[in-house]
């Protein structure tokens, strides 16, 4: 019985101490780490392969995400592009269709076109006998681009439609009204001179001069200054029109952008 228990004993030390408790040490750290689904993970409330496999599928879910939005950028990229390229055509078209037809789209007054053809005809007329001449008169219409900038583009359109409309007024049959360019308009006063037409033009100035507008709420006056010139029998379209350019240029910057008067 204690030769048992002594035997018992050592096997117990060699086990703990002995050569073998050291091989058993070596083999135990040379064993690689085995996982199974049988052993703990994270206090043993969580399987590290179920861990696993939902990181997995949140990353191919994640994945097929972003190419969905991807794709969906690549796409809503192509429509712009098609969008903006069809703006073009369309503004291009609408250049074009104001050219033939002579007409400002946003005034109905003519644009630089029809008033250009307008011009030489009435000249022409004038050159065979059969007007006596008349006069050309440019306003600019000096601040739009503030009235753009500080109450937005509607409220410069407008503007050019409300300076449209109080010139048409001021025309009679035989006479004409244009927009010429973006801020320019011209009226053609036909078979007159400057002596009969300046009491026109005076209280013409005066009118203009007071003109607004009511915009959210806000009164906005339009400033404009203007530039003359006569014609009579001898001269050409071209030459009555820069000099009346000329003139406004002149009287531009004589008056540092002041309103008419």
């Amino acid at each position: 019985m204690t030769a048992d228990y002594i035997q018992t004993k050592v096997t117990a030390q060699n086990l703990k101490h002995g050569p073998l408790a050291a091989s058993l040490k070596k083999t135990r750290k040379n064993r690689p780490l085995e996982l199974t689904r049988d052993q703990d993970f994270i206090s043993g409330r969580h399987d590290i392969f179920d861990v696993l496999a939902r990181h997995s599928a949140e990353k191919e879910s994640w994945d097929v995400r972003m190419n969905t939005m991807l794709s969906l950028l690549e796409r809503t990229r192509s429509m712009l592009s098609d969008a903006e390229q069809t703006i073009q055509d369309l503004s291009e078209k609408l250049r074009y269709l104001e050219d033939v037809s002579g007409i400002c789209a946003l005034t109905g007054l003519l644009n630089r076109a029809g008033f250009t053809r307008l011009l030489i005809k009435e000249v022409a007329r004038t050159n065979r006998g059969l007007s006596t001449g008349g006069l050309l008169v440019i306003f600019n219409l000096e601040n739009l681009e503030r009235i753009e900038k500080d109450h937005a583009p509607k409220a410069a359109e407008a503007a050019l439609r409300l300076l449209a409309r109080a010139l048409e007024m001021e025309i009679r049959d035989m006479d004409s009204a244009a927009r010429v360019q973006n801020d320019e308009f011209v009226l053609l006063f036909a078979q007159t001179t400057m002596e009969q037409t300046l009491g026109r033009l005076q209280a013409l100035a005066l009118r203009l001069n007071k003109l607004s507008m009511i915009w959210n709420n806000s009164e906005l006056h339009l400033s404009l200054s203007l530039g003359l010139k006569t014609y009579a029998p001898g001269e050409h379209a071209d030459q009555i029109f820069q000099c009346a350019s000329d003139d406004l240029a002149r009287n531009r910057k004589t008056s540092a952008r002041t309103p008419i008067a």
